[in-house]
Formats: structure tokens, sequence, C-alpha cells
């Protein structure tokens, strides 16, 4: 109040006052944001200079005349059973490996999954005991190379 009993009313604030700081936390959120996106492990990774196959179709029938050529010898008594699986499991991430650029033929089971490759994991899984055991488990040869004939035609 001054001296002389007039009443004088508070000075406002400006209304860029109140935008700036608003302005401001923005900005410090979306640089939190993008300091978080960038620097987080990715689901896909992907791989750098992969080109994809320019043909599918024929990387699909190669593997499954692969597959069928483990069965073949496997018939003719050429491999046993532990063998069988193993070369069914081989082809299965080989392919995998060409449709993808993933290196597929090196990585555990926990990084099949990790990658998105379920229906591969899922095959793999299967192959594990008749690849780990001395006298084949497990499935056999012939639903084996059904799984893997299933991986590589149901393959999109």
């Amino acid at each position: 109040m001054a001296a002389d009993g007039v009443f004088f009313a508070p000075v406002g604030y400006s209304i860029w006052w109140p935008l700036t700081g608003a302005a401001l936390v923005l900005m410090c959120l979306g640089w939190i944001v993008w300091v978080w996106v960038s620097t987080s492990e990715r689901a896909t990774t992907g791989v750098p200079d992969f080109v994809p196959p320019r043909h599918p179709g024929s990387v699909r029938n190669k593997y499954l005349q692969l597959i069928t050529d483990v069965e073949n010898k496997y018939d003719a008594g050429t491999i046993d059973q532990r063998a069988a699986h193993l070369e069914l499991s081989l082809a299965v991430r080989g392919f995998v490996h060409e449709m993808t650029g993933l290196p597929a033929q090196r990585m555990t089971l926990t990084q099949l999954r990790g990658e998105q490759l379920a229906v591969a994991a899922d095959a793999v899984e299967l192959f594990y005991p008749g690849e780990f055991t001395a006298h084949g488990g497990g499935l056999t040869v012939t639903e084996a190379t059904g799984t893997a004939r299933n991986v590589v035609a149901s393959w999109h």
C-alpha cells in the first residue's frame, strides 16, 4: 500500500515465463528419451551389409534337397542316427543363416529364441537329444527330416 492509502495490485507475470519453463521441461524429457532409445539394445539387431537372397525359392529348394540327401544317406546306412540329427541341425541352421544373415550355425538355443527365430529354435531343440546322445534319442530320423522340411518350407 502506498502512503496515501492507494492500493496497487500485484504485477502479473508474462505468459512467456510459464511457456519457457514448459518448453525446457519438454526438452529435458525429450533428451532423456532420446538417450534411452539410442543406447538400448534392439530386439533384432540385424546384420550390417546383409543382402537377402535374390531367389529365396532356390535357397529353399537347395536345403530341401540337402535334407532329402541326409534322409537317403541314413536309409542307405552310410550315417547313423546321431550323424543324421547333426546334419539336419546344420541344414536348418545354414538355411536360417542364408535367409537372415545371422550366424545361426554358432548360436545357442537361447540366442536363436532371442533373435525371434522360434520355428528354427523349436526344431533345433527337437534335434538336441538325437545329436548329443551316442545312440540317438528323441525324434526318429524320419520325424526329424519332417521337422526340418517344415522349417524350410514354412519360412516366410
